[in-house]
């Protein structure tokens, strides 16, 4: 056989293997409406209702078009639009979590729904009901990084919330977004713990207690609008986040770099990602940009840690004991078509009516109707078709009945995460030492 037939036989081959790894791969079996291009559906957040689980609520941000709530099928229930501007910049909502049981003022325990609205340099805070209209703003406005001034743009972007069980209080992490000003590029690679602060007037504000700064250059390359040899940009931007409810521990997907693991305990940043991307490692599983990050939770410290791998539209998923690489999923066109470039996702570990071992929710940066691009939108995916279909997921694919989301209790055996980031905290100054 001539060099061109074997390259076209090699090249069928690896055809028909993708097309049947695309035919495995699990698909979405519900969708919500598209977000056409007066708005950028972004990040989805899953709310476990108290009273009836088939009312829980699936709580999102799209952008300048503000919030949408959606039911467990897929139907919206409230739209907010942005408020007015401020100092003439328009509210822009980018990330949305969830926590449970904050203590109101008055007493009163609230689930809180918390917006990063980069637009206007806040975290908007809603409170969440079990029955009626889902979503009550009760914002208490503050900057989150005053420095600059707003038109400048470097607010806030990625979060995270953790409830710390301990002290019974809330956090926001919140990564600071890149700008502009007239003293040049603002970095954009902070990111900075505030603690969430009922105030008498029944609102919610912040206040900053600490922050990290991540690299701005690595491995020799500046992420300062640097460029490499083969003319690709690099930033030093961050923004999927998760906090481990159990351990404390912060994974920040800095999206051209790779995750780094943060100690929220002890304040300590690992010396080094816990993983990089191909833009420094050609062997990894992530694509730039790292995108949206979730927790699967187990028994005993188990679980998967699910990192969106937008460059490739796949998720790569880590063992929460160590972060060991365990495989990457895609989710594939079947009723709903495939989602790609996904930015935000989250997993529930409670069963739902419909989804008696879990739900994966993800953004589709590319929602297609009838061949054509229609705008984005967010697509639900069955846990267990995620499980059957690959073998990496199987031995997490029964919830464990015990998880509560209201009541995370911590692990109380020492934290592998945190030993691991200690490890290579050492490492780095071991390292250090030799080279003096």
């Amino acid at each position: 056989m001539s060099s061109t037939p074997r390259l076209r036989a090699i090249a069928l081959c690896i055809a028909l293997l993708a097309a049947a790894l695309q035919a495995q791969a699990a698909s979405a079996v519900i969708e919500t409406p598209t977000i056409d291009s007066s708005g950028d559906a972004d990040d989805p957040a899953i709310w476990l209702n108290p009273l009836d689980a088939s009312k829980s609520l699936v709580i999102t941000s799209v952008k300048n078009s503000g919030l949408r709530v959606y039911d467990l099928n897929g139907q919206q229930l409230q739209s907010l639009l942005p408020p007015g501007k401020i100092d003439g910049v328009a509210s822009r909502l980018n990330n949305v979590d969830v926590q449970y049981n904050f203590r109101m003022a008055d007493g009163s325990r609230a689930d809180l729904a918390i917006y990063s609205d980069r637009g206007q340099d806040t975290l908007r805070a809603f409170k969440i009901n079990a029955s009626g209209t889902p979503l009550t703003e009760v914002t208490g406005y503050n900057r989150l990084f005053p420095q600059q001034p707003l038109a400048n743009q470097a607010t806030g972007y990625g979060l995270a919330l953790w409830r710390d069980q301990a002290s019974d209080k809330l956090y926001s992490l919140v990564a600071q977004r890149g700008g502009s000003g007239a003293g040049g590029a603002i970095k954009g690679h902070s990111v900075a713990q505030f603690e969430m602060i009922a105030t008498p007037d029944g609102k919610v504000s912040s206040q900053q207690v600490r922050s990290w700064d991540l690299p701005t250059s690595y491995k020799g390359q500046s992420l300062l609008n640097g460029i490499d040899s083969t003319g690709s940009s690099y930033s030093p931007q961050s923004e999927g986040m998760v906090v481990d409810q159990q351990t404390g521990m912060l994974y920040v997907g800095q999206e051209d770099v790779g995750i780094w693991g943060i100690d929220l305990a002890s304040g300590t940043l690992g010396a080094k990602p816990l993983i990089e991307t191909k833009n420094f490692d050609p062997n990894s599983p992530l694509t730039p940009d790292v995108e949206g990050l979730t927790i699967r939770y187990a028994k005993n410290g188990e679980g998967v840690i699910l990192a969106s791998s937008q460059g490739d539209s796949s998720f790569a998923a880590f063992n929460r004991k160590g972060f060991g690489y365990l495989g990457s999923f895609s989710v594939g066109a079947g009723a709903h078509d495939a989602v790609e470039h996904s930015d935000g996702a989250d997993v529930s570990s409670f069963a739902l009516p419909g989804f008696e071992d879990g739900v994966f929710i993800t953004q589709d940066g590319e929602n297609v109707n009838n061949g054509a691009l229609v705008g984005t939108n967010f697509k639900y995916v069955k846990w267990s078709d995620l499980a059957k279909e690959h073998a990496f997921l199987a031995p997490y694919a029964q919830i464990d009945p015990d998880f509560d989301p209201r009541n995370v209790a911590a692990i109380p055996e020492p934290s592998s995460y945190a030993m691991l980031i200690s490890g290579l905290a050492a490492l780095a100054l071991l390292a250090r030492r030799r080279k003096v």
